[in-house]
């Protein structure tokens, strides 16, 4: 069963992984003082793309961890068939669906 935020979790891992491409040569420059200006868009781009990470994933953990937090119930729960599947009694022989019964 995925969680409703793996999605943010994902995308924030995404995001800190193009972060290590982008952000540590324009760093460099940046510090050392050296940086043109498309050292210095880099540089924003790369610490955009460090806080969006960050912050998906921040999000996305403290949304999970709140849903794992919840007490679960009839009500909250999520089905893991639809109920049309679902037989009325559940101690019920299941319906063959058209298969023959063996001679007895």
């Amino acid at each position: 069963m995925q969680s409703k935020r793996t999605w943010q979790i994902t995308v924030g891992s995404i995001l800190l992984a193009a972060t290590m491409f982008v952000l540590p040569m324009p760093l460099a420059e940046v510090f050392t003082g050296i940086a043109g200006q498309g050292a210095a868009v880099m540089f924003v781009v790369g610490l955009g793309l460090l806080v969006g990470g960050l912050g998906f994933i921040a999000v996305g953990l403290r949304k999970q961890s709140r849903n794992l937090r919840t007490a679960r119930t009839y009500d909250t729960r999520e089905a893991s068939s639809s109920n049309e599947d679902r037989p009325v009694n559940p101690y019920a022989v299941p319906n063959p669906y058209g298969a023959v019964r063996p001679p007895i």
